[in-house]
């Protein structure tokens, strides 16, 4: 009897302590990993809201709430990425930086239908700030003085976020987008 009650306390002693030391961040990278699993069902799209939510409320790290946000991103749920992002920004202030701001000014832009408002323009901002070569920020600023007509100024940012791109698709883009801006100037 004395040799179960030891067996059954040490059992209980071990659920503990692993619960206590790796339970909580186990549980949060469980329902991570579940939500990549069954990224690509239907059910999860048709409830990507939900699931999003239920994933935010389990505290997700910096790093997850990053991949996340990014990953929602890549796949054009400009909602939730923006949602992710604010979460990221709201959690975690002293790692935000000027890439966080950048990225989430341009899934506010895109999930606001490339339209331009204060907000959007306050992250681009706070991206410059941080980093004035951030060529997230440049490109998406060159855009909005593009859009008001302002082609000096558009071709000022894009010139300079061309100088800080990360791959040639995006070189093209840019230049695309600044011989538009440099035609329009021509008329």
């Amino acid at each position: 009897m004395n040799q179960i009650l030891t067996i059954i306390s040490s059992l209980a002693l071990t659920i503990f302590v692993y619960v206590y030391f790796f339970g909580l961040d186990n549980s949060k990278s469980l329902k991570f990993s579940d939500f990549y699993k069954n990224s690509e069902t239907a059910i999860l799209k048709e409830n990507l809201s939900l699931n999003v939510d239920l994933l935010l409320k389990s505290r997700l790290s910096s790093e997850q709430l990053y991949l996340l946000a990014a990953d929602l991103s890549s796949k054009e749920f400009y909602d939730q990425s923006s949602k992710v992002y604010k979460e990221f920004i709201n959690n975690y202030p002293n790692l935000i930086d000027s890439d966080i701001y950048a990225r989430y000014a341009e899934s506010l832009y895109l999930e606001n239908l490339k339209v331009f408002n204060e907000f959007i323009l306050e992250n681009i901002e706070n991206s410059l700030f941080l980093d004035p070569s951030n060529y997230k920020a440049l490109t998406l600023k060159g855009l909005f003085f593009y859009n008001e007509e302002n082609y000096q100024e558009s071709l000022k940012h894009w010139a300079i976020a061309l100088d800080n791109v990360e791959s040639d698709e995006e070189k093209k883009s840019l230049i695309i987008v600044m011989n538009s801006a440099i035609k329009a100037l021509e008329r």
